[in-house]
């Protein structure tokens, strides 16, 4: 599979998982939910939540948008994409920067 769809294929599982962060999801789901993001890893991808994070404009690994007032210290307030690496034997490069929403807590 190509890299584009590794991509898309993080996305899809990145969105399923928060959706269902929401709710009550059962076991099961949960557990294919795990095996989708280790057939990921296996193919050398790494997905990056970073939710909560603090944030400034120096990151490079994150294309942000801000809210409010955007006074002080920022902070990842939701993350609309992942940030997604290849995982190499030379170190990881970054495939997709992730798309977030920043503001003060």
């Amino acid at each position: 599979m190509s890299q584009h769809l590794w991509i898309k294929m993080a996305n899809l599982v990145f969105e399923l998982e928060k959706k269902l962060s929401t709710g009550q999801p059962s076991t099961g789901i949960l557990r294919n939910i795990e095996r989708m993001k280790s057939v990921l890893e296996e193919a050398g991808l790494l997905l990056l939540n970073p939710l909560g994070e603090a944030y400034n404009e120096a990151r490079t690994d994150l294309e942000a948008s801000i809210t409010g007032e955007a006074s002080g210290k920022l902070y990842v307030l939701d993350v609309i994409k992942p940030i997604v690496y290849m995982q190499q034997q030379a170190g990881r490069s970054l495939l997709q920067k992730g798309v977030v929403i920043v503001g003060n807590k």
